[in-house]
C-alpha cells in the first residue's frame, strides 16, 4: 500500500469517526430536550375588590389605562363601614387601600403595575361587599408551558434550565425555567398517557418585553417552548462543549 493510499484510508476513517460522533451528539442532544404540549404568554392578574358595600364616589381609571403600583384607583363610601368603625371596629391602612374613618370611605390603590383589562364599576355605581371593581394585568410577561414528561426525565427538569421559545411569526427567543409544578388534574394526566407526568413550567425571558409587533407579547399568545434537560449521560461534557461553540459562532 502506497503512502497516498494510507493517507486516504486514514482520512476516510477519520471522516467516518467524525460523522458517527456528530450523529451521536445530535441524538444525545435531542434526547435531552422536551417540547411543550401547550405554551402561552401569560401575566399576573390582580382583582381590585370592594371590602365593604357602598357607592363609588370616585373612579380614577378606565378600561385600557396603564397604572403604576401605588396609583389611586377608586374611592368607595360605605355606610356599613362607617357604622362598624363607630362601634369600635379598627381597620388599618394597607398597600391596597386607605381608610377615612370620618367620611366612611375606602380609597383603593394598585398593588401591581400593569393595565386595567376589565372595569367592573364606574363612578356612581353601588357595589356589594366582595364585588370586583377592576382587574389589572401585570406588565411583566412570562410563559406558562405544559409538558408531558416521563418519570425518569422529571428530575432532569430544573429551575434555571435554558429554554428556546418559537413565536407565531417564527421568531425565536431564549429564556429559562423559573418554576416547576406537577399538574393535579386527573383528566390532563390521563390524556397524557400511561407513565407520563403533566408538568407545568413557568419560563422567563427578558426578550418578551421588547417584542415587535406588540401583540406577540400579549397574554394568551400561543408559542412553542423547548426546554433543555439536565444532561447526565456520558456524552454530556462533549455535548456542552459543542453547544457552547455553536453559540459562540452564532449557529444556536
Amino acid at each position: 500500500m502506497t503512502w497516498e493510499n494510507r493517507f486516504r484510508l486514514l482520512g476516510g476513517v477519520t471522516a467516518v469517526i467524525a460523522l458517527v460522533l456528530g450523529l451521536a451528539m445530535v441524538f444525545n442532544h435531542r434526547q435531552n430536550e422536551i417540547t411543550s404540549h401547550l405554551a402561552l404568554v401569560a401575566a399576573d392578574t390582580y382583582t381590585v375588590g370592594a371590602d365593604y358595600a357602598g357607592t363609588v364616589t370616585r373612579a380614577l381609571v378606565k378600561e385600557g389605562d396603564a397604572v403604576a403600583k401605588g396609583e389611586q384607583l377608586f374611592t368607595v363610601q360605605s355606610l356599613q363601614l362607617k357604622e362598624a368603625m363607630a362601634n369600635g371596629l379598627e381597620i388599618d391602612d394597607t398597600e391596597a387601600y386607605k381608610v377615612d374613618a370620618k367620611r366612611g370611605t375606602l380609597t383603593y390603590y394598585a398593588v401591581i403595575s400593569g393595565t386595567v383589562d376589565e372595569l367592573h364599576a364606574q363612578q356612581g355605581n353601588s357595589v356589594p361587599a366582595s364585588s370586583p371593581l377592576a382587574t389589572i394585568t401585570g406588565g411583566e410577561r412570562y410563559l406558562e408551558a405544559s409538558f408531558h414528561v416521563v418519570p425518569r426525565d422529571y428530575a432532569r427538569v430544573q429551575p434555571g434550565s435554558p429554554a428556546r421559545i418559537t413565536l407565531p411569526n417564527d421568531q425565536v427567543i431564549t429564556g429559562s425555567v423559573e418554576k416547576v409544578t406537577v399538574s393535579s388534574d386527573p383528566d390532563a394526566t390521563a390524556a397524557a398517557g400511561p407513565n407520563t407526568t403533566v408538568t407545568t413550567l413557568r419560563l422567563k425571558s427578558s426578550q418578551l418585553a421588547n417584542l415587535k409587533p406588540q401583540p406577540l407579547s400579549e397574554p394568551g399568545t400561543p408559542v412553542i417552548a423547548v426546554v433543555q434537560l439536565a444532561d447526565t449521560g456520558p456524552l454530556a461534557p462533549l455535548t456542552d462543549a459543542m453547544n457552547d461553540l455553536l453559540q459562540q459562532v452564532g449557529l444556536r
